[in-house]
């Protein structure tokens, strides 16, 4: 983990993430292991390090990681008139991710 110095934008709200999409954020918060990857938590801010996963003992601990912040959606689900459901979501959901996601 790095301690080099760095010029990213600290985040740790929904307002601060969506004025900071597109820009070089950092992210400190409780470090969770999901399915499609490594998710730091802070507060209702949740954001998902796309290609980088912590070590094992991280997680439930406070990390901090840097990247380019952002937005994956879900495609939404086409139904047909025989109520056939595609594999896409109800609502089409979205969330933060963190691109070329460093610790530090």
């Amino acid at each position: 983990m790095s301690k080099q110095t760095s010029n990213a934008l600290v985040i740790s709200t929904h307002d601060q993430a969506r004025a900071a999409v597109g820009k070089l954020v950092r992210v400190h918060g409780k470090l969770h292991r999901e399915k499609l990857g490594d998710t730091i938590n802070v507060g209702d801010l949740w954001v998902m390090c796309e290609d980088f996963r912590f070590p094992g003992d991280s997680v439930g601990k406070d990390v901090t990681a840097e990247g380019t912040l952002g937005v994956s959606r879900d495609e939404p689900d086409d139904s047909s008139s025989a109520d056939e459901v595609s594999q896409g979501t109800n609502d089409g959901s979205s969330w933060l991710v963190l691109t070329n996601c460093v610790a530090r």
